[in-house]
């Protein structure tokens, strides 16, 4: 089960391809600002290969994506998920990411991309590109809807997709295509820690949730 992979390598060395990275930094806190990489983490249980997701919007559960025994669920690591140079952000850079940094409602809404829902980041100097309309802090997947080719554009000009791809909760995986979880790297007791969660219903900044439960994880870069 894919839990039961992820608490067995914690431990192991993260040898990984090259990581590419988000066009454009985000403010994460008062003195800090990153780049994302450009797709979720996954793990190779059988080759001990890390990688990243090979496009923003794939994750385990798409019906578009062969997933070849990959996983990119995980457990919440109390060292956080890094690679090299690459780290999970805190809660508090998760806040201040979706809540203080300038204009920050104005810079992240739910999407879908050809029915893939989830969450688009814009970065600290977002500008819209000509053509393409995006409705700033949208709570509804179908408000912001994009053809693939409309996304590569946004992709180019900066923006970051967060895919819904639900969680694992070891004996089933729920929430597929309409939640997305994304682990913090803070704990708020023995057994919970602090993620970032969205829904058809909304963004949620932080919440806390059970460290076993298996979550999505978007690396960032310091830059």
């Amino acid at each position: 089960m894919t839990l039961l992979a992820a608490i067995v390598f914690i431990a192991c060395d993260r040898d990984v391809v090259p990581l590419p990275t988000s066009i454009e930094h985000f403010t994460v806190s008062s003195s800090k600002r990153v780049k994302f990489s450009k797709g979720n983490l996954q793990y190779h249980p059988a080759s001990g290969q890390w990688r990243m997701a090979e496009a923003q919007h794939v994750y385990l559960g798409d019906p578009l994506y062969d997933v070849d025994g990959w996983e990119d669920y995980f457990p919440w690591n109390p060292e956080g998920w890094s690679i090299g140079e690459w780290r999970t952000l805190s809660s508090g850079e998760w806040h201040y990411l979706l809540t203080f940094r300038t204009n920050a409602p104005k810079k992240r809404g739910l999407v879908s991309i050809e029915g893939i829902n989830g969450l688009a980041l814009l970065p600290d100097g977002w500008k819209r590109p000509s053509g393409i309309l995006f409705y700033a802090d949208a709570e509804d997947y179908s408000t912001n809807a994009y053809t693939f080719e409309e996304w590569e554009v946004m992709e180019k000009a900066g923006a970051i997709f967060l895919p819904a791809a639900g969680h694992d909760l070891g004996e089933r995986i729920e929430g597929l295509g309409t939640e997305g979880y994304y682990w913090s790297t803070t704990a708020y007791d023995d057994l919970g820690a602090w993620n970032v969660a969205f829904h058809s219903a909304g963004i949620g900044a932080v919440y806390g949730h059970n460290k076993s439960h298996g979550y999505s994880v978007r690396l960032v870069r310091e830059d």
